[in-house]
């Protein structure tokens, strides 16, 4: 008879235990859907006072091999062709000497079908101090020669390339 108590005993411990458990995960759940403005608030005040990771970038060679990538990658992952054409930008035109570690520092900074033209927006101001017109004028062209890497560049990307040149070339 006293085994069976301690068996009940020991169950109903458990199951206080499993509840209390339950209870607590269900009060943090809360608690963290509650406080998501804040913890909104928090991230975007750290990256207000840091910078994005695009606006912290002060290479240019480094800041046209993420916007080639990215142009590619936004709307659909990145072909063979495209990857060769922008190794070969980085190499020739860039004067990369190792140009797989910068492709593979650029694409680190680069989204899955993330989007290009807020990326460009923050290194514009950086490319614009850092490059002469006619290298910000190259730098259209192997945007250019990057979209058009695997076909005819796509509407969309014809259209990021416009508005990236109209903001590099404005004076």
């Amino acid at each position: 008879m006293h085994i069976l108590i301690a068996i009940i005993g020991l169950a109903a411990l458990v199951l206080f235990w499993a509840l209390r458990a339950h209870s607590t995960v269900r009060a943090v759940r809360e608690l963290d859907r509650d406080t998501k403005g804040l913890q909104r608030k928090a991230k975007f005040g750290l990256q207000n006072l840091i910078g994005s990771p695009y606006s912290r970038i002060k290479d240019p060679r480094l800041a046209a091999s993420i916007l080639m990538i990215q142009l590619v990658r936004t709307g659909a992952p990145v072909t063979a062709d495209e990857k060769m054409k922008i190794l070969e930008l980085i190499s020739g035109t860039l004067k990369i000497e190792d140009p797989d570690a910068m492709f593979q520092k650029a694409w680190r900074y680069t989204k899955n079908r993330g989007f290009f033209s807020p990326m460009a927006d923050e290194m514009v101001p950086m490319l614009r101090d850092r490059l002469t017109r006619y290298e910000r004028l190259q730098l259209i062209d192997m945007l250019h020669q990057t979209a058009s890497a695997y076909g005819e560049p796509s509407e969309l990307q014809a259209g990021m390339i416009a508005r990236m040149k109209r903001q590099l070339v404005q004076d």
